[in-house]
C-alpha cells in the first residue's frame, strides 16, 4: 500500500460515520459514471441489511486489520 494511500486512509478513520458514507458515495458516484454495474442489486441489498444491523447494535463490526487481511487472502487467492 503506497504511503499516500495509508495517509487517506488514516484521515478516513478520523471522519464520522455519517462523513465516511458521504465520501463512499462520492467515490461511488465518481467511479459509478463511467463504469457499469459492478454490484448485483442482491449483493448492495446483503451490504444494506448488514450495515443496518450493526447501526442498529444488532452485531457487532470487524475489526479493521482482521477484515484488511481477509480481503487481501482472498485477492492472493484469486489471482
Amino acid at each position: 500500500m503506497s504511503k499516500n494511500f495509508e495517509n487517506v486512509l488514516e484521515q478516513v478513520h478520523h471522519l464520522t460515520r455519517r462523513e465516511q458514507l458521504a465520501l463512499i458515495a462520492s467515490i461511488a458516484q465518481i467511479t459509478g459514471e463511467d463504469e457499469p454495474d459492478v454490484f448485483p442489486e442482491y449483493v448492495i441489498q446483503e451490504n444494506r441489511r448488514r450495515l443496518a444491523a450493526y447501526d442498529a447494535e444488532e452485531t457487532q463490526g470487524i475489526p479493521y486489520e482482521e477484515a484488511l487481511a481477509y480481503v487481501r487472502e482472498q485477492i492472493s487467492e484469486h489471482r
